[in-house]
């Protein structure tokens, strides 16, 4: 429990630090007074200010938030010249404060994968070794455990472990019989696949380990790039699933879910928990960009209603919608969160 608090802790203030510090970076360019730069919430215990801008530690250290001048309603606005707020830049220099944001986590993402590629190398296989085991899942149920090694199925040797998987896919309602290897002892369980309605194969709850194949430094990069992209790409995909009801909502995980799920990742090695908080970031910057109130995304439609018009809507009427929208957000986290805890409860 507390390896899954502290890596849901790292993993969401790392992505929340990085997609602030876009805001800051092109507010800056611009010529927008960023008020300050904080990393957690809660009263400041430290602060560097440099160029009108705090940089601040405060008390609870968790996720961030970058203040600027001009976009909602601050007190320091009172004292800040016109020329400096957001309100009295052109659409474009806008356009690129907030679009910086979400576009920082999909640089977060890319930086990830390319150092993994970098220092570890690209994945090229799956090896025999069981990498992780899904709670109360028919491998955990089984007594299969991370470390163990796949010999063999009713017997049958499985010289690549993507054989294998592909039976267990095929195996729905089959009682299996699996050979093991733990440490220097050879084992025999079984288990019987669970259908997946979703990914419309059966399972038995386990990931394989990947081998790493060493690549050069522009062979990495090219392959943190197209990871990059394909993540981006599978984003839009589940959007779409989504919006067509082929995947369902009770499907999403919150806060407790995915804390959950960090803590699996961190307990399979670093560079599990960097694929892992690549693909969240990758999300969060995906999902940031919908055009929906309070959303950056939202921001950017009435940034290009300014555009349109040749005048901006009223900031006041602004804000109300994205405080409606806020409120949808935190209302809809809220049963995405109460689904988390059932579905904990249920020991899904």
């Amino acid at each position: 429990m507390l390896i899954s608090i502290f890596s849901f802790i790292l993993v969401f203030t790392l992505i929340a630090l990085s997609h602030e510090i876009g805001h800051l970076i092109w507010a800056k360019r611009a010529g927008i007074r960023v008020h300050e730069l904080a990393l957690g919430f809660g009263p400041r215990i430290f602060s560097v200010v440099k160029n009108n801008t705090h940089y601040s530690l405060n008390l609870i250290p968790i996720l961030g938030y970058v203040k600027i001048a001009g976009e909602g309603e601050n007190e320091e606005d009172k004292a800040c010249p016109e020329s400096e707020l957001f309100t009295h830049k052109t659409p474009a220099q806008k356009f690129k404060a907030i679009f910086a944001g979400p576009f920082m986590n999909i640089i977060l993402a890319f930086v990830l994968l390319s150092l993994i590629s970098i220092f570890v190398g690209i994945p090229k296989d799956l090896s025999s070794e069981i990498a992780a085991v899904t709670k109360n899942s028919p491998a955990a149920q089984a007594g299969i455990k991370s470390g163990d090694r796949l010999l063999a199925i009713n017997g049958k040797a499985y010289p690549k472990m993507d054989e294998a998987i592909s039976f267990i896919h095929q195996s729905s309602g089959k009682t299996l019989t699996i050979s093991l290897q733990r440490g220097k002892t050879n084992l025999v369980v079984k288990a019987t696949p669970k259908y997946n309605a979703g990914l419309k194969v059966s399972l038995l709850g386990f990931t394989a380990k990947p081998i790493y194949q060493k690549v050069g430094f522009f062979s990495a990069l090219y392959n943190g790039l197209t990871q990059t992209f394909s993540m981006v790409l599978l984003m839009f995909v589940i959007l779409w699933q989504l919006i067509t009801g082929s995947v369902s909502l009770s499907n999403l995980a919150g806060p407790v879910g995915i804390a959950q799920i960090t803590g699996k990742y961190a307990n399979s090695g670093i560079v599990s928990l960097a694929s892992f908080t690549a693909l969240i970031s990758v999300n969060i910057g995906v999902l940031n960009l919908l055009p929906l109130p309070a959303l950056d995304g939202g921001h950017l439609v009435f940034i290009l209603l300014e555009w349109i018009r040749k005048k901006p809507i009223d900031p006041h009427l602004e804000n109300k919608i994205h405080a409606w929208g806020l409120a949808a957000l935190l209302t809809l986290m809220g049963l995405v969160t109460i689904n988390d805890v059932l579905r904990l409860f249920r020991g899904q």
